[in-house]
């Protein structure tokens, strides 16, 4: 075989070749070797990249680049070489460091070299970073075409493929190719989503949660399929829409919401998301609204604020029920609040304090609609807060269109997605509402 041999090196005798482990089979990956003779001493060392036969070039020691190959083999052979590159750059650069000591490499240190250079994630051999980097290269798009929203969108894409990549974690075998996203992949992901596989390791999303994750693989998978990375398109056949009925059912009912407020917090940050989540509970606040409360929002027993989502302005009248917590954060100053954060401590506290009530709701799982029963507070978030604030206080007897004012909603449609109260428990308050006003016979 020729040998490669770097010009600014002749003069030191540093030649590096790239040799493949076998060569029998053309299209089965093989590893490549990295071979070097120093002191007169050949050292031999596995790189881990791996590469088809077919597509190696014996005299350069590089994969060929041409000839009819698709957009993520050229990608892939082309992230191969310049590992290679990168591997050779840096054994010259630290025999020129060694030389000048009157050293040379030696075989450990080689072998040092190689393990840090390819550390790094091998990115076109793992599906899941190629997946990253089309999140990459979707952001460049849209700052070309100057739309907004980008970082929104960026975050909600990371999240769901950071969920994506806690889950390889646990797998017996990793995700190794693009085909592994198949029937098999759908169920066991969905399931880990619910919490219902791997142990303790679930992480038990709500079902909003899962679906949008869902909607995020799957359209990253089209995109990697649209560029020809994978001939893979099961994903088309997954559903990402919620059965009839399946949302969401829960809110806390006021004596829920006393018995949370009362809460044991082990922390400050404990005790700023219970607050938070009770002040939720009596302004029908979003926490990224939440995450506005400050001394010139709050004024004259008002909260006045232009809605994060809707940029639409609401004033809501501080109840009698949070007037001290928002007295109190105004002379010390209200909390910084995270979103991901708050939603597992509200869940922690819910449960210390015995809202375990067995809730059973649909779940979409592996194609098929199924009816599960879980403790209450597993589906409580913080915009379970805003959703009992609107139930309990059309429940109290307000009506509608100042409970609409209240919580922002410009639909009455919109509105009634966030009535959570069963037609029984409206109609019971409703007969105690006409027997105060004596309306009926008692």
């Amino acid at each position: 075989m020729k040998q490669l041999q770097l010009k600014s090196k002749e003069e030191k005798g540093l030649k590096i070749r790239f040799n493949l482990k076998q060569v029998r089979e053309k299209n089965k990956l093989t590893q490549i070797m990295l071979v070097t003779t120093i002191n007169k001493r050949r050292i031999r060392v596995y790189t881990k990249l791996r590469v088809e036969p077919q597509y190696w070039n014996h005299e350069t020691y590089r994969c060929y680049q041409n000839g009819g190959l698709n957009i993520r083999e050229r990608l892939r052979l082309k992230y191969i070489n310049e590992q290679i590159d990168n591997l050779v750059t840096s054994l010259c650069e630290m025999d020129e460091q060694l030389a000048m000591k009157g050293e040379y490499l030696s075989a450990a240190v080689v072998r040092q070299i190689v393990d840090k250079n390819l550390q790094k994630e091998q990115l076109l051999q793992n599906p899941i970073a190629c997946l990253r980097r089309l999140v990459g290269e979707y952001e460049k798009n849209v700052n070309r075409k100057g739309k907004r929203g980008i970082e929104s969108t960026k975050a909600t894409y990371l999240t769901a493929l950071g969920r994506l990549e806690d889950y390889d974690k646990q797998r017996k075998v990793p995700i190794g190719s693009f085909d592994d996203f198949n029937k098999k992949f759908f169920v066991d992901f969905t399931n880990y989503l619910y919490g219902y596989s791997y142990g303790k390791t679930g992480k038990h999303y709500t079902q909003n949660t899962i679906i949008n994750t869902l909607k995020v693989i799957k359209n990253l998978l089209h995109r990697a399929y649209d560029s020809e990375m994978t001939t893979n398109n099961y994903f088309l056949k997954v559903q990402t829409t919620l059965p009839a009925d399946s949302s969401e059912q829960i809110y806390l009912q006021e004596k829920e919401i006393q018995k949370l407020s009362l809460a044991k917090t082990e922390s400050d940050q404990e005790r700023e998301v219970r607050d938070a989540f009770i002040i939720a509970c009596y302004t029908a606040l979003r926490i990224s609204d939440i995450q506005q409360l400050n001394k010139a929002t709050v004024r004259k027993g008002v909260i006045s604020l232009y809605q994060k989502k809707t940029k639409e302005l609401v004033e809501i009248p501080i109840l009698k029920e949070i007037a001290p917590l928002i007295e109190h954060y105004q002379q010390i100053g209200f909390p910084v609040i995270d979103k991901v954060k708050a939603n597992k401590i509200i869940k922690v506290l819910a449960a210390r304090c015995g809202i375990n009530e067995a809730v059973s709701r649909k779940e979409y799982r592996g194609g098929e609609t199924t009816i599960v029963t879980i403790p209450k507070y597993e589906l409580i978030s913080f915009h379970t807060a805003r959703r009992s604030c609107v139930t309990n206080l059309y429940k109290r007897g307000y009506p509608i269109n100042y409970v609409m004012s209240l919580s922002g909603h410009r639909s009455f449609q919109a509105f009634q997605r966030y009535m959570r109260a069963s037609s029984k428990e409206l109609m019971t308050d409703f007969v105690r509402l006409l027997k105060k006003e004596k309306a009926i016979l008692a």
